[in-house]
Order: C-alpha cells, then sequence, then structure tokens
C-alpha cells in the first residue's frame, strides 16, 4: 500500500526542482535546452503525483472494504460464541435432567426388588441366579482340582531334586574318590589315561583288533618286553603307537595354587613331568617294534587343560619331544588324527573293492566269451541235427515209394496190427507223392 508520506515526498521534491529553476533563471538564465529538460522532468514528476493519488485514493477504497469485512466477521463470531454458551447451557441442562430421572429410575428399580424379595419372590431369583451359580461352582472345581494337581507337581519336583541332589553328591563323593586315587597312585592314573584313550578310539569309529590293538605284547631286538598302549594299524601294513601319560599331582597344584609364585613352582613341577614322560617313552624306540612303521611315537596326554597350559609356559616342548620322536597329542588332537586314520581306511577299503570289481568283471568277461563260443557250437550242431532230420524225413515222408506210403499200402492189403500211423504224416506223405508225380 502507497503511504501519504511517499505522496509528500514527491511533491517537495517537485518543489525543490521549481525553486532550483528560479534561481537558476535569476543568477543569468538558461539556454532553452536546459529549460525543456526542467519542464519535462517537471511533467514526468506532476503525472507521477497524479499517478499516486490515483494508487493512494485504491487503496484507501480497499482499506475501507476490508475494515467492513472484518466487521462482519467480528459480528459472525460474537453471534457464534453468543449460540456456542447456549449450546452448552442446553447440554448441561439436559445433563442435570437425564441425572435425575436416572436416579429415580433406579430408586424405582431397587424399591421395586425390595418389594418383590419381601413378598417371597425367592424363588424366581434363583431360577435367574441358578447359572451364575453353577458356573461358580465349576470354577470352584477347577479350582480345587489345579490346587491338588499342583500339590502333586510340587511333590514329584521335590522328590526328583532330592534325587538329583544325591545323584550329585554321589558323583561328588565319586569324583573326589578318584582324584584322590589318581593323585596318590601312579597305576591309577595309567589305568584312567587308557581307559580314555580307548574310549576315544571307540568313538572315533575304529576297530578293536582289527584297526587297532590294545596293550599288545611284543619283544624289541634286546630281549626287552615291551607292552604299547595302543598300537594304530594303518594302511600298507604300517603301524603308528599311542601310549598314554598322565601329569595329575603337580598340575593339581597349579590349579589351586593361591599366589603367582605357587602357581609358577607347580608349573616348572608340571612340566618337568611331562619332560619325564617324553624321556622314558623315548627310551622304548616303540617305533622300532615294527618292520614297517612310522618314525615317531604319539604321547597322549588325556587332560585337555594340563597339555595346553604346559605349552603356553613351555612352547619349545612340543619340538623338544619331537627331537626324540614323540608328538605330543591331547584329546583334540588325537581325535583328528584317529578320523584321518578312518578315513585312510574307508579309501583302502575302496581301492581294495575296485580291484575286487576289476577281477570279478574280468572273470565275467571270460566266461561271457566262452559261453559264446559253447552257443556257436550249439548253433552249428542243431544246424546238422535239422539238416539230418529234413533228409530222414524226406526218405520217410516224400518221393515215390517213401516209407509211409509203402506202409500204408501193406496195411490196405489187410496187415492187421494194433496201431496207425500219425495222420498228418499220412497226409504228407501223400501230398509228397503227388507233387513229385506232377513234377515228372
Amino acid at each position: 500500500m502507497i503511504s501519504t508520506g511517499l505522496l509528500i515526498l514527491t511533491v517537495l521534491l517537485l518543489g525543490a526542482l521549481l525553486v532550483l529553476q528560479l534561481r537558476r533563471g535569476a543568477s543569468g538564465g538558461t539556454d532553452s535546452g536546459e529549460m525543456a529538460r526542467i519542464q519535462g522532468l517537471y511533467d514526468a514528476a506532476n503525472q507521477r503525483v497524479r499517478d499516486l493519488e490515483t494508487a493512494l485514493t485504491a487503496a484507501q477504497n480497499a482499506q475501507r472494504e476490508s475494515d467492513m469485512a472484518l466487521a462482519r466477521a467480528e459480528e459472525r463470531l460474537a453471534a457464534g460464541d453468543s449460540a456456542r454458551s447456549e449450546v452448552e447451557a442446553q447440554r448441561e441442562q439436559l445433563k442435570n435432567e437425564f441425572k435425575v430421572v436416572a436416579q429415580e429410575a433406579l430408586g424405582q428399580q431397587s424399591r421395586m426388588l425390595q418389594e418383590q424379595l419381601k413378598q417371597g419372590n425367592k424363588a424366581e431369583m434363583d431360577v435367574l441366579l441358578a447359572p451364575f451359580r453353577a458356573k461358580l461352582e465349576q470354577f470352584g472345581e477347577r479350582v480345587e482340582k489345579t490346587h491338588l494337581q499342583g500339590v502333586h507337581e510340587r511333590s514329584e519336583l521335590k522328590a526328583e531334586v532330592h534325587n538329583l541332589m544325591e545323584q550329585s553328591e554321589k558323583l561328588r563323593n565319586e569324583a573326589n574318590a578318584l582324584t584322590r586315587a589318581l593323585r596318590s597312585d601312579n597305576k591309577a592314573q595309567g589305568n584312567w589315561g587308557e581307559m580314555v584313550l580307548e574310549k576315544l578310539l571307540e568313538r572315533s569309529g575304529l576297530t578293536r583288533d582289527l584297526e587297532y590293538s590294545v596293550q599288545a605284547s611284543t619283544t624289541d631286538s634286546d630281549g626287552r618286553r615291551l607292552q604299547p598302549d595302543i598300537v594304530l594299524n594303518l594302511p600298507e601294513g604300517k603301524h603308528l603307537v599311542i601310549d598314554s601319560k598322565v601329569s595329575l599331582v603337580a598340575y593339581e597344584r597349579f590349579v589351586n595354587a593361591e599366589t603367582p609364585e605357587e602357581q609358577a613352582l607347580a608349573m616348572k613341577e608340571h612340566i618337568a613331568s611331562l619332560r619325564a614322560h617324553i624321556r622314558g617313552l623315548s627310551d622304548k624306540n616303540y617305533q622300532n617294534l615294527y618292520d614297517v612303521s612310522l618314525d615317531f611315537v604319539l604321547l597322549f596326554v588325556p587332560i585337555e587343560g594340563a597339555f595346553s597350559t604346559a605349552l603356553q609356559a613351555e612352547p619349545g616342548l612340543y619340538q623338544e619331544a619331537f627331537d626324540r620322536n614323540i608328538a605330543l597329542v591331547s584329546t583334540t588332537t588325537l581325535w583328528t588324527t584317529l578320523r584321518t586314520v578312518g578315513t585312510l581306511w574307508r579309501q583302502e577299503r575302496q581301492n581294495r573293492n575296485v580291484g575286487e570289481i576289476i577281477r570279478q568283471a574280468s572273470d565275467l568277461y571270460d566266461k561271457f566269451v566262452g559261453f559264446s563260443e559253447e552257443m556257436i557250437k550249439v548253433g552249428n550242431q542243431m544246424q546238422t541235427t535239422t539238416k539230418t532230420y529234413e533228409n530222414a524225413m524226406k526218405q520217410l515222408s516224400q518221393g515215390k515209394g517213401n516209407l509211409v506210403r509203402r506202409a500204408e499200402q501193406l496195411r490196405q492189403l489187410g496187415l492187421k496190427n494194433s496201431k496207425s500211423t500219425n495222420p498228418s504224416l499220412v497226409d504228407r506223405a501223400l501230398q509228397g507223392e503227388s507233387e513229385e508225380d506232377e513234377t515228372e
């Protein structure tokens, strides 16, 4: 919207131009070109003033129309507020009236119900409440049944927990007894390690006395009697000896040590125990017991933790053992080795089966060739027999004077006999004789 201030500013500008013109005229006058330019500026400014006046008038008219529209809107808004207030008042009145009516109806129903009860309508109420009472009784029975079942199940669970506790205590006592026995008895330690080793072999799928031998007694070149724990049989007649060694006492002290110093001392003793087992097994030279055997022996440590902690504390222990032709293995690494041996045996059996298949196929082919030659002989003999048969039949039933024809002539002459020639053979003989006559 064009403001009045802008219009005033334009008028002041025109006045300033006019004053400037008068001053120039007073100072000596101007040429006609300058006057024409000033006159043009004055006319343009005057036209701008007129345009601004027109725009100002239009803006004032629009302002008046907006004010009128605003006044009408305010009147409608005031009327709407009044109507809304009236509706709210009517709603509140209806709510109060409904509340009063509802209270009266409820009071009336209560009085009627009390009156019916006073008048002895208890039988009707019993009929109305009978389904509800039955549902309550059923619910009570279910609650009681659930309670009894819960008591029974809790008693059974208590008994099971008691049994589990007894079994757990029994296992704990047995484990403690086994631990004490293993700590105090080297023979018990050895038997336990051998048992773990044999169980591992059974689970690997290898067959005892076929793919491995237990406690196989033998003698070495010096006449010493040796009895390795396990002799693992490999394909191609090779063998691999596995011997179990248990190092438990020092390791048990290491696990139960309370100070780093005690742990270090126990670990030192544990490693020394393993070194002693390595030297003792190496001196037996189990790898030389058999003509075809691998050049190392597996030393099985059944306690996985004792194996891993020893190698962590002394990483060079494995190479030290291997330099003595001893390979240290635990349950995990030995399991992998046994599975590999099982795979080798399966491949060996497959190779044997392939060889047997080839041998049987060769025998079958030879049999086939012999059979085909015999069949050719049979065919030749059948051809010879057929030719001989045809010649004999010709003599019997074909041509003049064939045997069938002559025999029939004898019968016709009055020969008495109990049997007669086959009619088809007679017909054939007669037909053959007639064909020969026609040919002649």
